[in-house]
């Protein structure tokens, strides 16, 4: 991506006015200014709704091809109770990751690792909870910190794996929040009368850790017999990208298997919402929403801060005119875009269609897709949760300037999460902040460096001043992410899950029915390390198969529910059976 030079004039007095839309610089006009939302809410002619052509009800359970010991996940206390205890075990092991940890020492064993140390434990009681699958799958230790497990039995060579992934490593715990919690966050207290299993790591993404590696195992005991290989991998540190976990494993992978050399990817996403009544609907993430950090640094004149004077007529400070920047971008917010390829449209057409009804999904949207107008459908997006799925998001989440009450600060960082919406890319979201720096540097006399952490050679826009200047840092960039295929392996999935569903242990003994749609993961997971590899035949679904029975992600009181631990242990069970036995009938 290249740059020219740009003037802010313009820029300036369109902030000032406070104009609703977005403030963008374009990339590919040299002297381009800000444009207003125009540039985004894009005119359409047809406002109309496509016909939804899916039958999100369709899916009917299929036979398993394997069920030796499928009934003790639902039915067998003394298996649950080990299960649930299992996952206990790995809560109480804190693998915290913090954005700043970086490559580990392999020089050292695990153990001795001054920072990812802590993930040794860890590793030690997988082993010691898992033993068949010790003992039966190779285990390969990836960047001294990952694992991967893999199943190959001699009649699978040639035939592409199935990839089952998660992440071992959990946000950090605010140690200033620690009053705010039911019980300490690494307890893994479990309360039987509600189901609910605390801690952090319990919602994302332990508990599906535990139900891939339980589900291995009692397919082994059961002496089933693998025609496809079947691959476990655990990165480290998705929860600050994965750039040394999930990044090492998939490049390793990709030596062994080659370019599309794995069929099919689940990794961590969307599982299956309770609608009561024994009525479930199931929403697997086919595609994810773009991302980027983008950290703005100030270098700025000190001083004693009984004269905060360097700009006339103006008491600031470098948090003054960072606090600015922050303004401007939070009164010009990216707005709701409707994109007709974003598999939520999808998933509130099923809604309306069947007439479901679930708190998570507003009941204005699906009365909006029932009037079949994009424009209504957008209108209604606000003032509900589901309008981030369609728009681009900031979250102002680090902010750092300061040593002294009495010295002002001569460096102060903002980093911005965006996480971006389908219809947009990377390009937009950085011209768009960019635009704001460039405004407040010329306003106030500083200069602004853009620099990127891909590779792409930095630009100066304007040279530092006497006051200093901005550096406008691109971080992780990752453009949202086209959706999976719905072919032959979306239909075993579905039909797989409708069996998983159909258990007396989850209807209560109700007729209710299963409803299957696609979604979007806001989020974004390791298999980012995939798709950019070209290591998947477009087939990768973020799906846990359980019940969304959690809360509170990257929070306090962090949970998931005993149920949802079953529900996933099952699905795996039944979907590694299944894919073994009709994947070659469907590929």
């Amino acid at each position: 991506m290249t740059y020219g030079t740009i003037s802010a004039t313009d820029a300036i007095k369109k902030i000032n006015k406070k104009k609703t839309g977005s403030i963008v610089v374009g990339a590919a006009v040299a002297a381009a200014v800000l444009l207003t939302a125009g540039k985004f809410l894009k005119s359409n002619s047809a406002d109309a709704l496509p016909a939804y052509t899916n039958d999100c009800g369709k899916y009917a359970p299929i036979d398993l091809a394997f069920d030796k010991s499928y009934s003790k996940i639902f039915n067998d206390k003394d298996f649950q109770a080990e299960l649930i205890e299992k996952f206990q075990n790995i809560i109480r092991i804190p693998t915290e990751v913090y954005d700043d940890y970086g490559q580990p020492d392999l020089s050292v064993p695990l153990e001795e690792e001054p920072i990812y140390g802590k993930f040794a434990p860890l590793h030690d009681y997988l082993e010691k909870a898992f033993p068949l699958v010790h003992s039966t799958l190779k285990k390969e230790l990836i960047n001294g910190v990952g694992l991967v497990y893999t199943w190959a039995p001699k009649n699978t060579k040639g035939k592409k794996p199935l990839l089952l992934m998660a992440h071992q490593d959990v946000v950090p715990v605010n140690v200033d929040t620690l009053d705010r919690w039911t019980y300490p966050p690494f307890d893994g207290v479990y309360e039987p009368e509600t189901g609910k299993i605390y801690g952090r790591g319990s919602a994302d993404t332990k508990p599906l850790i535990i139900a891939q590696l339980a589900a291995t195992e009692l397919l082994i005991e059961d002496g089933f017999e693998l025609e496809r290989p079947l691959i476990l991998a655990y990165g480290f540190d998705e929860e600050k990208g994965g750039s040394f976990g999930a990044k090492f494993i998939a490049e390793h992978l990709k030596e062994r298997y080659g370019k599309n050399g794995i069929e099919v990817v689940l990794d961590e996403g969307n599982g299956v919402l309770d609608l009561g009544n024994g009525t479930f609907f199931a929403q697997p993430a086919t595609s994810e929403k773009g991302y980027v950090d983008i950290e703005i640094t100030l270098n700025t004149l000190g001083g004693h801060s009984s004269a905060p004077n360097h700009w006339p007529d103006k008491e600031m400070t470098g948090i003054s005119l960072m606090s600015e920047i922050n303004y401007f971008i939070s009164e010009n917010q990216f707005p709701v875009e409707i994109d007709l390829k974003n598999p939520a449209v999808d998933t509130l057409q099923c809604f309306s269609k069947y007439g479901l009804e679930h708190e998570s999904v507003d009941p204005k949207l699906v009365n909006a897709i029932s009037k079949g107008s994009i424009s209504n459908l957008r209108d209604s997006l606000e003032g509900t949760a589901m309008k981030y799925i369609f728009k681009t998001t900031e979250a102002m989440d680090i902010f750092k300037g300061g040593v002294k009450a009495n010295a002002m600060p001569e460096q102060v960082v903002n980093l911005i999460n965006h996480r971006i919406n389908t219809q947009s890319s990377v390009g937009e979201t950085v011209d768009h902040d960019l635009s704001v720096v460039l405004a407040t540097a010329e306003k106030y006399d500083l200069g602004v460096t853009l620099e990127w952490t891909n590779g792409t050679a930095p630009t100066v826009y304007r040279e530092d001043s006497a006051n200093g200047g901005f550096i406008v840092k691109v971080i992780n960039p990752l453009e949202p992410v086209t959706a999976s295929p719905a072919d032959g392996v979306w239909d075993l999935i579905a039909n797989t899950t409708s069996f998983v569903y159909s258990d007396d242990y989850l209807t209560e003994g109700k007729d209710g029915k299963f409803y299957f749609e696609g979604s979007i993961s806001t989020g974004n997971t390791d298999t980012k390390y995939y798709f950019n590899n070209e290591m998947v035949n477009n087939r990768i679904y973020r799906y846990s198969g359980g019940l969304l029975k959690m809360d509170n992600f990257h929070t306090v009181d962090e949970w998931t529910s005993d149920k949802a631990l079953f529900s996933s242990t099952a699905f795996m069970y039944a979907f590694i059976g299944n894919f073994n036995a009709h994947i070659d009938e469907i590929i």
